[in-house]
């Protein structure tokens, strides 16, 4: 049994029990699905991604985590949600269900984040497809690692400065009626967005993807609902890799806040977009992500030293954890950014899409650009489609060829420590 990094046993901790984040990762084919090819493309990659093979147990007080070879992986047509790291996925964290042209990877947030579990997709599709076999990367090559502590031992950067801190402002919420809390259901909405315009879109405009759409989603918000001058504020991960210059096959993102005021509602749509892209840099500034980084390991102080049983500790921390972020967020938005597996892969997988339950506030926005198109998967913890419906209505009038598809409800999979 190993120790866990911080950063990846904190999921353990404050992302499990019935509503555990379980990101999903769907990808359509080209063919049928051949389910025997998908299991050994499965333990195949898992003998290359040392972290995705965890099994966890609760040792003493602490999680600990057996990542010796897996023997069987669980692939099962369609099926119902299932528990992780039970009898029901071979006490794996994750496990792949599949359709007639579709499979999805179902994988516990605490293997990894989207960078992540994007790579244990492709090398998954590379043994699928049989593609480069000679090149393939070498058993446990891909591996987590102890980010959160080469940040707070490795730098030293200046105090924080322009850090937004969402419990000095008044936030907006969504006032829609929620699913209950025991359930994981949620609705699932898909909105494809064609690439190139929504490119030129942002560099004409001196912005990105994420403030651009931010842009576009915040005065929709203010249109469907009495938001006055409150801020809506988007929850958005960032890559800490890139920043503080390492590599990990974990978990390396770390959420920051992006506003959306009153004040920036009267700018016209390129200007808005423009505006948060300044906002996102300074609030990706070194010293701001440290000061993030440095108040997550400090919050779950507690947790680590409380004398409570885990599964007690560990309600505590989701039901803490979850009612912070519903407080301080509107809504997220996750990128994956762009998904390039290569030409062989390409021909025999059409479109890629990835979501997860929304339960710390009432939407959350799942996106990856794939194929000349950013799928934006919306999952939502409540019914109306009204929304859904006027963010599309805002985006085609932008970007012609934006299309939206309805999925309807879909029940998430659970991770139970008892």
């Amino acid at each position: 049994m190993e120790k866990l990094f911080f950063f990846d046993e904190t999921f353990y901790w404050g992302r499990s029990g019935k509503r555990a984040t379980v990101i999903e990762a769907e990808c359509e084919l080209m063919q049928n699905v051949r389910p025997d090819e998908l299991r050994a493309a499965v333990l195949n990659a898992l003998r290359v991604h040392r972290n995705f093979r965890a099994r966890p147990a609760i040792v003493g007080r602490r999680f600990l985590v057996d990542t010796s070879e897996a023997e069987q992986v669980t692939v099962v047509r369609d099926g119902q949600p299932r528990s992780l790291g039970t009898k029901e996925t071979e006490g794996l964290m994750l496990y792949v269900s599949y359709g007639e042209r579709c499979f999805t990877l179902h994988v516990f947030h605490g293997l990894g984040d989207m960078r992540s579990i994007c790579a244990f997709l492709h090398t998954v599709l590379r043994f699928y497809c049989h593609v480069d076999d000679d090149n393939l990367p070498a058993a446990d090559s891909m591996d987590t690692f102890p980010c959160h502590e080469h940040i707070l031992q490795e730098c030293t950067p200046g105090e924080p400065e322009g850090k937004f801190i969402p419990q000095e402002h008044d936030i907006f919420h969504l006032p829609e009626e929620l699913f209950s809390s025991t359930t994981t259901r949620q609705r699932i909405i898909d909105i494809d967005l064609p690439l190139k315009p929504i490119l030129a879109f942002a560099h004409e405009n001196g912005s990105s993807v994420v403030p651009a759409l931010n842009a576009i989603i915040g005065r929709v918000i203010r249109q469907c609902y009495d938001v006055g001058q409150k801020e809506i504020v988007c929850y958005v991960p960032i890559d800490l890799r890139r920043v503080f210059h390492f590599e990990s096959g974990g978990n390396g993102a770390i959420p920051f806040s992006l506003p959306y005021t009153a004040e920036t509602d009267h700018l016209p749509v390129g200007e808005r977009a423009r505006r948060l892209r300044m906002e996102l840099n300074v609030q990706i500034r070194l010293e701001n992500l440290y000061a993030t980084v440095a108040r997550q390991r400090s919050d779950f102080d507690p947790v680590f030293s409380s004398q409570l049983p885990v599964q007690q500790t560990s309600s505590w921390a989701v039901k803490n954890g979850r009612k912070i972020d519903s407080a301080i967020n509107t809504y997220g938005i996750s990128y994956a950014g762009h998904l390039d597996f290569g030409d062989a892969i390409a021909q025999q997988v059409q479109t890629v899409g990835v979501s997860a339950g929304s339960y710390s506030y009432p939407l959350w926005i799942v996106a990856c650009e794939y194929k000349g198109i950013i799928r934006m998967r919306l999952v939502q913890s409540f019914e109306s489609d009204r929304l859904a419906t006027a963010i599309h209505q805002e985006l085609i009038a932008l970007f012609p060829g934006t299309t939206y598809t309805d999925r309807g409800w879909h029940d998430f999979d659970s991770f139970p420590l008892e």
